[in-house]
Parts: C-alpha cells; structure tokens; sequence
C-alpha cells in the first residue's frame, strides 16, 4: 500500500512539474548556460490602429528548463469601453504579459505581420538578471504601467530593462549610438503612414507643437524597427551586442501602393463638394441643402476641434498639448451661424486657416489634409459672401 502511495505520489508530482515547466513560477529557478534572450520585432499593419507602428517583445529560451517564453509589454483590454479616451488622455494601463512562444508567433502569423529575431550576446549572470527582473515585473503589483506613446511603450521598456539587466557599458554605448539629430516625431510617423491617408490624417490632426521639434535618435526608439537597428549597433566593450536578425516569418501580403476605398470616397466627395460649391446659388433648391452640408461639416469639425482643445488641456500625454491644428480645427465653426457675427468670424476663421497652411506646408503630411483646408476655405467663403448678399440687399430695400 505504502509503495502505492509512493508511485501514485510520484506519478501527480511529475504531472505537476511538466505542466509548469513551460511558465515561471513564485520561485523562480535560474537559466542555465544553454538559454537565450532574443528581442522579437513584428511589422506594422494597418488592420488595427494600434498596430500601425509594429511591435517589440522578449523571448527566452531554455532547452534544459524547457522553456521557451515571450513577455509581452503591450497587453492591454481593447475591449474597454473608455479605451480610446484613456488612450488619448494618458491613463491607458498596459501591462506585462507572459505567454508560449508557439503562440505568440501564431498570433502574427494569423495577422499577416513578419517577425524577426535578434539573438542578444549576454552573459549568464545578465541573461538571470534580466529573467528575475522580467518575472518581478510580472507580479500584480508591479505589471501595470501608464503607456506613453513616446516616453512608454513596448519598445522603450525593453531598453529600460537592458539597461538594468547589463548596467553602465549598455548606457555608454546606447549613448554613443543614439548621438547626432533624430527627426521631428511628426516626420517619423509620416513615413508611417504614407499609404493611409486617413490615419496620416488623424495622426496628425491630434499630435500638438511639441512633435514638429528636432529630437535626439534616443526620442526615436519608440519605433520597434529603429530599437531593432539600434541594437545591431551597439558594441559594448567586449562584444557585440545583438547578432544579426533573423526572420522567423515573412508576410505574403504586401501593403498596399494606394489609399483604402473609404479614403478614395472620402477625397472623391469632397473635390465634387468644391467644385459644384461656386454654382450653388444658380439652382433652385439647391440653397438649402448645401446649407445643410454646411452645418454638417461645421459641426463634425468642430467636435474634433473640441476634442483637440481637451486633449490640450487636460491630456496628460506632452505630445497631444499645444496643438496648432487648433488653427483650422476648433469649436467655433457653428458661432458663423450668427447674423451679426457671421461675418467678422468667417474673416477670422480663414485667415487662421492661411496661417496654418503657411506653418505646414512644408511638411510631409500637408498635402492629405490640404482637400479638408480648401473645403474649409470654400465653405467660409460661400458664407461670408451670403452674408455680404444679405446685407447689401438690407441696405437696398431700406
């Protein structure tokens, strides 16, 4: 009975072991000298917004613990129903997450993203370091973080935790990589976006003054591809880094040359917009309804230019504060509405439209937000001229 006992006690606790064996426990054990650390990139898709600028994560190996993990800085619930707000305002909690490599490469795969790995030339002692530091953050306690666009995300956490992991060599080194000019945050997202038209204007729309500053190449590691050159360069005193990458998966889709169909559509009803606008007031009826159009407009541009002006005051995230599309994009659109003001503000409103153009033209994004401006610019102008109208008929009946 007592040897029973014995084989049927041996029997759950080797059940036990091989159903952890793949995930850290409270007690964490430390790698052994076949275990890697490698730094995984994925592509960017425009198939969800929040994939637009691809994405970083760890991957530890271990043959002989059996283990082979990816931790995750960019887990977070989209499902939230004040997720977009919080995103915007700068109380969006990302958090660490842990989960089989198999899995994680599963993911991408089935979202048509390529992968790539950069194996990192640590030493044992820096490979466990990074491991318990990695598992620490696990716990409830310390996994949640406020996410940060710039400053906070799944790519500078990861340098974060180099950093700790290898100490002042890793430090002096990033330093001497990350020297010279890097671009204006607005450029670097651009370059992003330049065949989606419709987030290169939505992007733009909301990033404020601060992202059209020169910043330095550290500003620029917030971009999973440019953490992957990055590390490719870094030489610390003895040894290279990360060795070359290697691609796990390659994506057969290929993205795409031109806008998407609700772009077209988009740019497509606004030049029809403006070229009948002009001949508005020579067919019969035709008055109201582009009175109609109007207030529509006006006041989807004026919901976002409200957006824009809590952002800038309230948000928490630097690069959304002080926002000179505020110029084109307020609240004050309907305000023209108003007889006596119709026309004093309609004077206003173009010209701090012009000074936006003479601001930004010069920019990468100008010429997608150029069809919204001149709509804007012909709106105002029929206005005004109505206005005008009316007045000079007043004065003739009097």
């Amino acid at each position: 009975m007592r040897k029973l006992i014995l084989l049927l006690s041996g029997f759950v606790l080797g059940c036990i072991r091989i159903a952890v064996a793949g995930l850290p426990s409270e007690n964490i054990f430390l790698l052994s000298e076949r275990s890697t650390v490698s730094v995984l990139t994925c592509s960017k898709t425009s198939k969800y917004s929040y994939t637009l600028f691809g994405h970083s994560a760890v991957r530890i190996t271990d043959q002989e613990r059996q283990l082979d993990l990816v931790y995750n800085y960019g887990t977070f619930d989209n499902s939230d129903p004040n997720f977009y707000i919080n995103f915007l305002g700068g109380r969006m909690k990302y958090c660490l997450s842990v989960s089989a490599y198999y899995s994680f490469l599963q993911e991408y795969i089935k979202d048509q993203q390529t992968v790539s790995t950069q194996k990192l030339n640590l030493t044992l002692k820096e490979k466990n370091k990074l491991f318990i530091l990695l598992n620490e953050q696990l716990k409830p306690r310390n996994k949640y973080y406020y996410y940060d666009f710039i400053r906070n995300n799944c790519a500078t956490k990861i340098v974060d935790l180099l950093a700790q992991s290898i100490g002042p060599d890793f430090d002096h080194s990033l330093a001497v990589a990350n020297r010279g000019p890097g671009n204006p945050i607005r450029t670097l997202v651009s370059n992003y976006l330049t065949n989606d038209a419709l987030y290169m204007i939505g992007m733009n729309v909301l990033l404020g003054n601060k992202a059209d500053r020169s910043s330095s190449k550290a500003v620029n590691l917030f971009l999973p591809d440019t953490l992957q050159k990055r590390l490719g360069n870094i030489q610390l005193q003895r040894r290279k880094l990360a060795e070359p990458v290697v691609f796990l998966f390659i994506s057969g889709n290929e993205e795409h040359l031109y806008s998407n169909v609700l772009t077209i559509s988009l740019y497509s009803f606004l030049l029809i917009l403006m070229l009948i606008s002009p001949f508005i007031e020579k067919f019969s009826g035709a008055n109201k309804l582009m009175m109609w159009v109007t207030i529509t407009i006006f006041t989807m541009v004026s919901l976002l230019g409200f957006l824009l002006l809590c952002l800038s005051l309230f948000s928490s995230l630097e690069l959304v504060k002080y926002n000179l599309n505020l110029l084109w994009c307020h609240p004050f659109y309907l305000l023209v509405f108003f007889k006596k003001l119709s026309k004093p503000l309609a004077v206003i409103f173009l010209t701090s439209i012009v000074v936006f153009v003479i601001l930004y033209f010069k920019t990468m994004s100008f010429p997608v937000i150029l069809p919204i401006l001149i709509l804007l610019i012909v709106l105002l102008s029929l206005h005004y001229n109505a206005s005008a109208g009316n007045q000079v008929k007043g004065v003739n009946t009097i």
